[in-house]
């Protein structure tokens, strides 16, 4: 295994992440905004989740997606990610029990797919890969699977 797994996720990805967080944080600030005048509190405080809402879509995404590695190689897959903990999870290939693709509707509308990855204990996932690389990706690792 390498020190730092090569591969990336699609640049979509943080698209996806930026739609996602609008919707959630959009949401947020409208029901502070309903919220605030039925109990008195000042309108103002639909600030806070504003900011969020601008952090979430502007820096995070980014952020995110430099931060994501992911690499199959014969004898394991190897996953990389996080900003603030960084988490670094190596899946022999002897472990996988299945995998499959599995795609939202956002991810769809960027012909994107994320890659489960099945052990007995436990599932991993590589997000946001493009169609095409994540059905190569599952097959790949269904066939390296099969041969351990």
């Amino acid at each position: 295994m390498t020190d730092l797994p090569e591969r990336r996720l699609s640049r979509n990805a943080r698209w996806v992440w930026r739609l996602h967080q609008a919707l959630t944080w959009g949401l947020a600030v409208v029901a502070v905004l309903v919220i605030a005048p039925e109990l008195d509190l000042p309108g103002s405080l639909a600030l806070i989740p504003l900011g969020v809402l601008v952090l979430a879509v502007s820096v995070f995404p980014a952020l995110r997606w430099r931060s994501w590695r992911w690499d199959v190689q014969p004898e394991a897959i190897e996953i990389r990610h996080g900003v603030l903990r960084i988490r670094h999870t190596v899946i022999p290939m002897v472990r996988v029990q299945h995998v499959d693709t599995t795609s939202d509707l956002v991810a769809q509308w960027f012909s994107l797919a994320t890659v489960q990855i099945h052990t007995a204990a436990d599932s991993h996932e590589i997000p946001l890969l493009t169609d095409l690389d994540a059905e190569e990706v599952r097959r790949r690792i269904a066939a390296l699977a099969d041969e351990s």
